[in-house]
């Protein structure tokens, strides 16, 4: 993208993300997610031409970046129309996977096909144990075997792990997926329970923790970030906002899920997140629906919430620009000097650049 066209991005309040399963179907049986649950005869694969058409309509919405996930999104069969197709919208394109189907062919198949970030999921420290709970011996191996191409191809591999109690050693974590070929890291939350189609979550013991266990794992990554052998991706404010969330204190950055951030299942129906229930229509119908912005607080998923954090500033230059517009230039003036804009800004340039990076 040119510098005017992320002037433009910041002046529209910044770029929409959009998280968008392919299919419900998974090769994997780890023991913390309910995909591995859907029978053969439920299995569903996202229409292609509806996925065409739609990805067209997030742009005209204002997205500007999605992610292709699943189940697992390599067993959907036109994932790379679907790629090239947003790239010829000039969409930017993340997949997440878990690897196992990755080949040296594969991989230069997507670069050509546009695609610009590779986030594969890793569980636990060790292989022995992230193997086994992906259900595929070897998974590990063949990661490690394919990242050295991967980053000549151009790509910077983000390595993602949800918090469970496979982690027995959080602080020695981050060494051994640097070990790996890693050199970006995100983790993931723990989820038990979501209301809508997705299927990211399990009532499992591996990821069931106390309000006070969370609160102790987040101020362990607040730590880790600092010192860590590689970069953390999480955001910062976004940890001390869910810290507050935990300790039932107000929290300072609202999110924008429903209103810049999107979940969109294999059936093609846009919600505004991936845990709330609220469907708003078809994905090519996108465009038309009404935006929501009412600062919910209904969970602890990092994919909206650092999405949210980093974005703060963006759409407080929006806001102002719009109070401005109708008069109220006091109150757009307010908005713009907020103090949390700043803590927005510190964020954006610690971690928003190892995002691209």
């Amino acid at each position: 993208m040119r510098l005017a066209d992320y002037l433009h991005l910041f002046l529209e309040g910044g770029p929409g993300l959009v998280q968008l399963a392919v299919t419900n179907a998974c090769n994997a049986h780890c023991r913390f997610c309910s995909f591995p649950q859907v029978p053969a005869h439920a299995v569903t694969m996202a229409d292609p031409a509806r996925l065409s058409r739609g990805l067209a309509a997030l742009r005209q919405r204002g997205s500007y970046y999605i992610t292709f996930t699943g189940g697992e999104p390599l067993l959907y069969p036109h994932l790379l129309d679907a790629v090239a197709r947003a790239r010829e919208l000039g969409l930017g394109t993340i997949l997440v996977t878990n690897g196992a189907l990755l080949t040296a062919p594969l991989l230069k198949e997507l670069r050509q096909a546009g695609l610009a970030c590779l986030i594969i999921s890793l569980d636990a420290a060790s292989p022995a144990a992230h193997d086994w709970n992906r259900g595929l011996p070897g998974l590990t191996r063949r990661i490690q075997a394919l990242l050295p191409l991967a980053r000549q191809l151009g790509f910077s591999p983000v390595a993602s792990v949800t918090l469970s109690r496979l982690i027995d050693d959080l602080e020695a974590l981050p060494g051994f997926i640097k070990h790996l070929g890693f050199e970006r890291l995100l983790f993931s939350y723990p989820l038990t329970s979501l209301a809508s189609s997705y299927l990211g979550y399990a009532p499992h013991p591996l990821v069931h923790f106390s309000s006070r266990e969370l609160d102790e794992l987040f101020g362990r990554l607040l730590v880790l970030k600092r010192h860590a052998p590689l970069a953390i991706l999480n955001s910062r404010q976004a940890l001390l906002d869910l810290r507050n969330r935990l300790r039932r204190r107000p929290r300072r950055f609202p999110c924008l899920a429903g209103y810049k951030h999107f979940y969109v299942d294999w059936h093609l129906n846009v919600y505004r997140c991936h845990v709330l229930p609220h469907s708003l229509g078809p994905l090519e119908e996108i465009h038309r629906a009404p935006p929501v912005r009412d600062a919910c607080d209904a969970c602890i998923s990092e994919c909206y919430r650092d999405a949210s954090v980093y974005q703060y500033l963006a759409q407080s230059m929006a806001d102002f620009l719009e109070a401005w517009r109708r008069g109220r230039w006091l109150r757009g003036l307010a908005v713009l000097l907020h103090p949390y804009n700043f803590l927005s800004l510190a964020d954006l340039l610690s971690d928003g650049r190892r995002w691209v990076g």
